[in-house]
């Protein structure tokens, strides 16, 4: 049996009707259209040899960027290395490891600073009524006394002290009230019509009072300035005594005598109503024991973080053992570099892919090796593939060299 190539219809058909000068003209056109055809082939193989050497080229092009890429990068660090052994940051000095001076501790910084004389000021108001005014007099007369007062209250509760009572004399009289000694240690001259006192003490103190007195109205009306005094410490105990007109010869509120006060807007239901409003700041130590300071400081820093011992950095040597050790890994390299058993690495695709051009096309087309998660290498023998394998992952070129010489394979970098 013989085989017959099949040859277009029209083609037999336009022939029947050809004389054979015409057939043998047709033949001849035919055969020197296939040497035009089979020139044409050889032109495309030669292309596509060259075209094959230009692809060869390419590659060999691109594994001597990232070789330079390597050694660039190799480069970096040795001349960080320098910058640091230069700056006495590192390296030996005649065999004698460099002694590096320790940092001073860092202090805060020093942003404002407030010194109030207020804070340990105590503010109190009291409230003292008398009443029967009109028989207060000769009350006090029975008593063997010239003035009333009012309870024992405390302005200042962490100073046992700071203890007041309020004291009325009618006529202006003696302000020794004959109740509690610890409030009449002070002059028995002393006179007025009302008056503050405060507990015998022999420390210091700063006062500041107002007197008030109810009108009909029900609302206080200030009697006398406020008066505000330093209140020096002494070698023995004594009281203090305020009162609007203790150093006046005319006694009375507002300048009323008695008689006068009991007609008054001041008197209802033969009542009277006195307030007081006090600040105080006590001292809580006397001069004798040294100098006093009486002002509170308040300092205020720059809040800055505090810090933190930084541990040696581990990320380069972390991410080599993902490597080495194939942990978390989705895809494989294998390395076939001619008759030698195929040599795979366990990787990761996404530090490939960031890590190299090459890599991340591969990943990313829809070939074979994006389909198996196997890339296969064919140009590379393995220990140069390792090679780049520990550069990519360290971004070190001394790993590069380190797996060569381990390898036995200096030359296979090339």
């Amino acid at each position: 049996a013989f085989w017959l190539p099949r040859f277009p219809a029209g083609l037999t058909m336009a022939g029947e009707h050809l004389t054979a000068a015409e057939l043998r003209a047709r033949i001849e056109e035919q055969r020197a259209l296939r040497v035009i055809l089979k020139e044409e082939r050889s032109a495309l193989t030669r292309e596509i040899e060259e075209a094959k050497e230009r692809q060869q080229l390419r590659r060999e092009l691109e594994r001597e960027s990232q070789i330079n890429i390597w050694v660039r990068s190799g480069n970096g660090a040795k001349r960080r290395i320098r910058t640091r052994i230069d700056n006495d940051e590192a390296g030996d000095v005649d065999g004698a490891p460099q002694q590096t001076e320790k940092k001073p501790t860092r202090t805060p910084s020093l942003a404002k600073t407030t010194v109030s004389y207020a804070s340990a000021v105590v503010k109190r108001e009291y409230v003292w009524e008398v009443q029967g005014l009109s028989w207060l007099e000769q009350q006090l007369t029975q008593e063997g006394r010239e003035c009333t007062n009012s309870n024992i209250f405390q302005v200042d509760p962490t100073d046992g002290y700071s203890t007041y009572m309020l004291v009325f004399s009618p006529r202006g009289g003696s302000l020794k009230h004959k109740t509690d000694d610890r409030f009449e240690m002070f002059d028995d001259d002393l006179c007025g019509t009302l008056a503050l006192i405060r507990t015998a003490d022999n420390y210091g103190t700063n006062l500041c009072y107002r007197f008030f007195v109810r009108d009909a109205s029900g609302e206080f009306q200030p009697l006398g300035d406020t008066t505000r005094v330093a209140v020096p410490a002494r070698g023995e105990a004594s009281c203090f005594v305020g009162g609007p007109d203790l150093e006046t010869e005319s006694k009375g509120l507002f300048g009323l005598s008695f008689d006068e006060l009991l007609g008054s807007e001041w008197v209802k239901d033969d009542s009277i109503c006195f307030k007081v409003c006090i600040e105080e700041a006590v001292m809580k130590e006397h001069p004798s024991g040294g100098q006093i300071r009486v002002g509170k400081t308040d300092v205020v820093y720059e809040h800055k973080p505090p810090s933190v011992e930084v541990p040696p950095p581990t990320l380069q040597a972390d991410f080599l053992s993902l490597l080495t050790e194939g942990r978390h890994s989705d895809v494989t390299i294998e390395a076939a570099f001619g008759e030698a058993a195929p040599v795979a690495f366990s990787a990761h695709t996404i530090i490939l892919s960031q890590r190299s051009d090459v890599f991340a096309a591969a990943f990313s087309h829809e070939m074979r090796e994006s389909a198996t998660r196997t890339l296969t290498v064919t140009d590379v023998p393995p220990p140069a593939l390792k090679a780049l394998l520990h550069f990519l992952y360290t971004d070190d070129f001394d790993e590069v060299q380190k797996v060569l010489r381990e390898e036995g394979s200096s030359g296979g970098s090339s």
